[in-house]
């Protein structure tokens, strides 16, 4: 449909170290560089919502993570964008999570003084982090790639971060990002809204009276569903809608945007004032109002604020702890610390790439 602004393989403006061209296309290589990646791996045991209460059902940052790519690879597909791309930023957008999620993530950036986002430790796991080549550090993914990463929630307007790019290699951060990149960041908005409602209402976190005085709610359901008799039937048609719903409105939206907007070129997508993928405004207040829901009645709950305190208090004892001694990291970690300044980064390194047990039992080993 839109194959004219998409990301085309064989334009790709390369890598930081050149390597030779196998039978993949770049982003079907990126793809499956992080998908072997062992940042991608530890996900499985990264907090989503639930940071101590255990279940089969309950979403963690790979799970959360391949919903974002299914929703974003589809979309792409009906836009006629690269799907590769847009499949290959969704699976980078939550490496750079610290143990316990955005929990940990508060902690951290107080320690650094607001020096810290996850995406951009996202950047720093796939360009520095990452150790399985002999050559290089990180695992050399394509400039499209990288940027995505960087800018798929938008332009960086008042970058505070340590990006650590390269001179040679560019980013423009006060432009927009691809349409693929857009894809991404809209069907990760989608995809945390929709599973945490489902994981709220299936641990009770959320009641049936709160759900029923939430009017919003029938915005985007059928009469099927608007019975509470059976909340499981309830919370499965309402992810089902909720999705469905938010994904064809992005899709009718972004047409409109880009017809409106008489962009025929890709270099017009990053130079444009705005997204061109972006919901409807009707859609724009719906969202606001889930999330505020999701806020006021979940993140919120006592249930998820008792796991959050336990989670913060671990953050900062592991912090103190490695900043007085550093002795327990391992030593391949110790060589990179040359003065007081570089030790705050590397531990914090450290950290992010601890799974939440992993941080729980260096916690009950020392504390």
């Amino acid at each position: 449909m839109f194959n004219n602004l998409s990301v085309k393989n064989d334009l790709s403006k390369g890598r930081f170290i050149h390597i030779p061209s196998d039978l993949r296309e770049p982003f079907e290589r990126d793809r499956d560089r992080v998908l072997h990646s062992t940042a991608f791996r530890k996900l499985k045991d990264k907090t989503q919502v639930f940071m101590f209460e255990k279940g089969d059902y309950y979403r963690n940052r790979l799970t959360h993570t391949l919903e974002v790519v299914q929703l974003a690879r589809s979309l792409s597909r009906r836009l006629g964008l690269n799907e590769d791309l847009s499949e290959t930023i969704a699976l980078c957008h939550d490496l750079g999570h610290s143990p316990f999620g955005h929990a940990g993530e508060e902690v951290i950036v107080k320690f650094l003084d607001n020096n810290f986002n996850h995406n951009i430790q996202s950047f720093r796991q796939v360009t520095i982090l990452e150790s399985k080549y002999i050559n290089y550090s990180g695992l050399n993914l394509s400039w499209e790639t990288l940027d995505g990463i960087i800018k798929h929630n938008g332009p960086v307007l008042n970058p505070n971060y340590d990006y650590n790019l390269s001179k040679e290699f560019s980013f423009n951060l006060s432009l927009n990002p691809s349409l693929e990149a857009q894809v991404a960041s809209l069907c990760d908005d989608i995809a945390y809204i929709a599973h945490d409602f489902d994981d709220a209402i299936r641990s009770n976190a959320i009641s049936v009276q709160q759900l029923k005085e939430f009017k919003s709610i029938y915005e985007f359901s059928s009469y099927e569903f608007k019975e509470f008799d059976n909340l499981d039937m309830f919370r499965n048609n309402l992810t089902r809608f909720l999705i469905n719903y938010l994904i064809l409105d992005i899709f009718e939206q972004t047409k409109q945007n880009i017809i409106d907007s008489n962009i025929i070129y890709p270099d017009e997508v990053v130079m444009h004032k705005y997204f061109l993928v972006s919901f409807s405004d009707k859609s724009k207040i719906l969202v606001e109002e889930l999330k505020k829901f999701l806020l006021n009645n979940f993140y919120n709950s006592k249930k998820v604020q008792k796991g959050k305190f336990e989670a913060q208090k671990i953050v900062k004892f592991l912090i103190d702890f490695l900043k007085k001694d550093h002795s327990e990291l391992p030593e391949s970690w110790k060589s990179k610390i040359t003065n007081q300044d570089i030790k705050k980064r590397v531990i914090i390194d450290y950290i992010c790439g601890m799974t939440d047990q992993f941080a729980l039992n260096f916690y009950n080993k020392y504390a």
